[in-house]
């Protein structure tokens, strides 16, 4: 087999473009190549990051594209030292909370409403959409946010890819940081019940269990101990993050290459990879609130990459967070009709806690957004195991047939 045919082999072709005699195909090899070259540590304010700004906008022109957005915003390590410590007063008050039924159940309850009060500000901060930052001017850095506009025939929708450039590490990867937060989180909710229960039954009847009362001071703190372990879960600059986010970033710069030379007929498309995803979502925040009053809610559709190019199952996120909160039911079932149509094994997830992703803060200013990622990965994620081991070329060819299909699917609607 001659190395002519074997480019071939590895590149996706689409019947409907076939149909229309024009024979494109999407190079899964080209997105592939881009995700080598920023499969490299990229912190914000580090070395890597200036490299990876560099390949980002090489590649783009490289796609044919002349006129390249970057737009220059403050970002911060706030929410990484915030979370590092917010366990830690949890964890604290929880103690106290045990402790205070031995002295009078009132004071359980007033802890009980602070804690409660305490939680729901976390979660407010954990998807805020706006970039706080820090008062030590050294944990806050410029980065930029790297983007490529294409118009359709028609312009009468609008869709926005989305895959952040940067990447971090941490002393423990994502799974366990999850495990860490639903542990400590849902565990603690039950305590918080528990305790209401006990302190108005001691109040009404003078209820007495010494025991009971001792069995969870100890899951108190085991709880606690739990919930502590995240402040040792440090942010770094050792993982190459290819799947996390290097194979996303090739993947939206070979489709912005793909739609180039034949633009859809009624669908706008902006191919934009943000900066700071790691640190805060600060990327996608700083361009949702640029643009949002320029953007139809009723016609603009947000495809966020994150996580992609595994060769097992595509995890599809239709909902995070505590409370629930859903995304694009348009989008979710447009990627459900095409992974059932090209026999592509997907999943509908909910997401409760522990990871975020850029989709978010799009969803929280009302626009259609959905998440698209893909398994095996998150064991290894923001650890040096991050590499292209993790990432393969039929993972990103189902990532880009997906998009391609509901991407048609969309245009055909808006005829």
């Amino acid at each position: 087999m001659t190395p002519k045919s074997k480019t071939k082999e590895n590149q996706l072709k689409y019947n409907s473009i076939d149909e229309k005699g024009s024979g494109k195909l999407i190079e899964v090899d080209n997105a592939y190549r881009i995700t080598e070259r920023l499969a490299l540590p990229r912190l914000i304010g580090s070395e890597g990051e200036k490299k990876a700004i560099e390949t980002v906008v090489e590649e783009f022109k490289n796609a044919g594209y002349e006129s390249i957005n970057r737009h220059e915003f403050m970002t911060s390590f706030n929410n990484l030292i915030y979370s590092r410590y917010i366990f830690l007063i949890l964890g604290t008050g929880l103690i106290l909370l045990s402790l205070s039924l031995y002295i009078n159940p009132l004071l359980t309850l007033g802890l009980i409403a602070l804690a409660l009060f305490l939680s729901f500000k976390a979660l407010q901060t954990a998807t805020s959409t706006k970039i706080k930052l820090c008062k030590n001017m050294k944990n806050n850095y410029k980065t930029e946010n790297i983007w490529v506009d294409l118009k359709s025939k028609n312009s009468r929708g609008k869709v926005i890819f989305m895959g952040h450039w940067d990447s971090k590490s941490q002393v423990f990867p994502t799974s366990t940081r999850i495990m860490i937060f639903l542990i400590f989180i849902f565990s603690s909710l039950i305590l918080y019940m528990l305790y209401c229960i006990l302190s108005l039954l001691k109040i009404l009847i003078n209820f007495e269990l010494p025991i009971l009362n001792n069995i969870l001071l100890d899951v108190c703190i085991i709880t606690a101990l739990i919930g502590a372990l995240n402040y040792f879960n440090k942010t770094g600059n050792n993982s190459p993050g290819a799947f996390d986010n290097a194979a996303a970033v090739g993947s939206i710069i070979e489709l912005a290459r793909y739609y180039k030379t034949d633009p859809t007929n009624n669908i706008d498309l902006t191919f934009l990879s943000p900066g700071s995803e790691e640190l805060n979502l600060g990327g996608v925040i700083n361009f949702i609130h640029n643009f949002k009053d320029k953007l139809n809610s009723e016609s603009t559709y947000f495809i966020n990459l994150d996580l992609i190019g595994g060769s097992e199952i595509i995890r599809l996120t239709s909902s995070y967070g505590i409370p629930r909160k859903n995304s694009s039911k348009k989008l979710n079932a447009l990627f459900l009709v095409s992974a059932k149509e090209k026999q592509i094994k997907i999943k509908d997830i909910y997401s409760p806690t522990g990871v975020w992703s850029d989709f978010m803060p799009v969803v929280q200013e009302g626009f259609e957004a959905c998440w698209l990622g893909s398994e095996p990965g998150l064991k290894f994620v923001h650890t040096k195991r991050d590499d292209m081991k993790l990432v393969s070329k039929e993972g990103i060819k189902n990532i880009l047939t997906l998009c391609v299909d509901v991407i048609k699917k969309l245009d055909n609607e808006f005829k």
